[in-house]
């Protein structure tokens, strides 16, 4: 039997809370991580515990020039990038790759963003700074793992709103949640693919 709430041609629904719990608890880490950096950075503790590859080197990426191109230190940007991860990987239902596609494509952008800087980041540190940070790495791998856990689901979304908009449905509507008519033609859908026939056109 088909499971409720499967996106049509999926195996499993990207926005299941079975799904979404791995990449928020993911983001409880990475927001650990990015607020003990951040405590470092503002001289809220004195040092960074590494024991890996030790506290002085962990100093010399937290406090290097490239960690503070932005007005304040790019821990601080972390913490606000892991807290919109928490905020938007929580909203909506187990459906809301349909019934609130805004949020998972908010959700993407984030993870995406977060995504590009951490790469970025950790090139940086073996070929500008010269130096490594365990904890560094550590929020740069969670980075990596949540974007490619959470990026399934704005795949789902953006696919349900190509099929809203073939049908003649405002992508706006469509994207701030959708309708019960929607809610039916998505079954209909479902059960054409599932059956190999052909979808029947629908009237705007």
């Amino acid at each position: 039997m088909r499971e409720a709430g499967l996106p049509p041609g999926w195996s499993y629904n990207p926005s299941a809370w079975k799904e979404r719990r791995v990449f928020l608890a993911l983001a409880v880490i990475g927001l650990l991580a990015a607020a003990y950096t951040s405590a470092a950075q503002l001289s809220i503790i004195p040092a960074m515990w590494d024991p890996i590859f030790g506290s002085a080197s962990s100093y010399a990426v937290t406090h290097s020039a490239i960690s503070r191109l932005l007005p304040f230190p790019d821990g601080v940007l972390g913490v606000f990038g892991y807290l919109c991860d928490l905020i938007f990987g929580s909203l909506g239902d187990r459906e809301r790759w349909r019934t609130a596609p805004w949020a998972a494509l908010i959700f993407a952008l984030v993870i995406t963003g977060l995504g590009i800087v951490s790469l970025a980041l950790t090139i940086a540190q073996g070929t500008i700074i010269r130096h490594w940070c365990s904890v560094c790495l550590v929020s740069a791998l969670v980075s990596t793992l949540i974007f490619g856990l959470g990026i399934g689901e704005a795949l789902a979304s953006l696919q349900y709103l190509s099929r809203a908009h073939a049908r003649g449905r405002s992508l706006w509507s469509a994207l701030l949640g959708r309708s019960e008519q929607q809610r039916a033609e998505d079954v209909d859908f479902s059960r054409f693919t599932e059956k190999g026939q052909r979808l029947p056109t629908y009237g705007s």
